[in-house]
C-alpha cells in the first residue's frame, strides 16, 4: 500500500534519514516531492527562506517536532511527510528566532488549498500533543505504521 488516503504517502518518508540540519531535511524531502510530482522546482529554495523568517520548531511533550512550509504557489498536491533523522535536528523554535530546538522529527506539510492549512496544522497539534504517539513514530522502521499513526490527519483536509 503506497497510501493511507490523499496526504500521506510511504514514498514521503525517510526513516533513519542521514541529515543534520534543517536545511538538508527540507531539501531531502522537497527532492522527493517533486520527483513524485508533489511540488515544482524551486520549493526547497521557498520552504528554506520562509524557515528563517517564520520558523517551524514546536516543543512536543515526549519530543520537539518540526513542520517546515510554505505558501502554495509550486504545490501541484497536498502532501505530508515524515522525516526521522539519525540524530537530532536543530531548527529554530516557532515565533522565537534564535530559540533553538534539538527536533527528532521532521513533518513537512505540503499545503495547496490555504483554507486548509489552519485545519491541519490544528490536526498536527493533536499528533505534537500525543507523547506516546510521537514515540512510536519515532521509534518505528515500518513506514505503513507510521502512516496508520498518522491517518487522523487524512480528516483534517475532508
Amino acid at each position: 500500500m503506497i497510501s493511507v488516503g490523499r496526504l500521506l504517502d510511504e514514498r514521503l518518508v525517510f526513516v533513519d534519514a542521514d541529515v543534520s540540519t534543517a536545511e538538508e531535511a527540507i531539501r531531502l524531502m522537497a527532492a522527493r516531492l517533486q520527483e513524485c510530482g508533489y511540488v515544482e522546482d524551486g520549493y526547497a529554495e521557498m520552504v528554506i527562506a520562509r524557515e528563517k523568517v517564520f520558523p517551524t520548531g514546536l516543543p512536543g511533550k515526549a519530543m520537539s517536532i518540526a513542520i517546515p512550509h510554505t505558501d502554495p504557489t509550486l504545490v501541484n498536491r497536498p502532501a505530508i511527510g515524515v522525516i526521522i533523522p539519525r540524530e537530532p535536528i536543530e531548527f529554530d523554535m516557532m515565533g522565537e528566532i534564535g530559540t533553538k530546538l534539538d527536533v527528532k522529527l521532521i513533518m513537512p506539510l505540503v499545503i495547496k488549498n490555504p483554507g486548509q492549512q489552519i485545519e491541519l496544522l490544528k490536526a498536527m497539534m493533536h499528533v505534537i500533543q500525543d507523547g506516546e504517539r510521537l514515540m512510536r513514530i519515532r521509534s518505528s522502521r515500518d513506514k505503513s505504521e507510521i502512516l496508520e499513526l498518522l491517518s487522523g490527519l487524512e480528516e483534517a483536509v475532508d
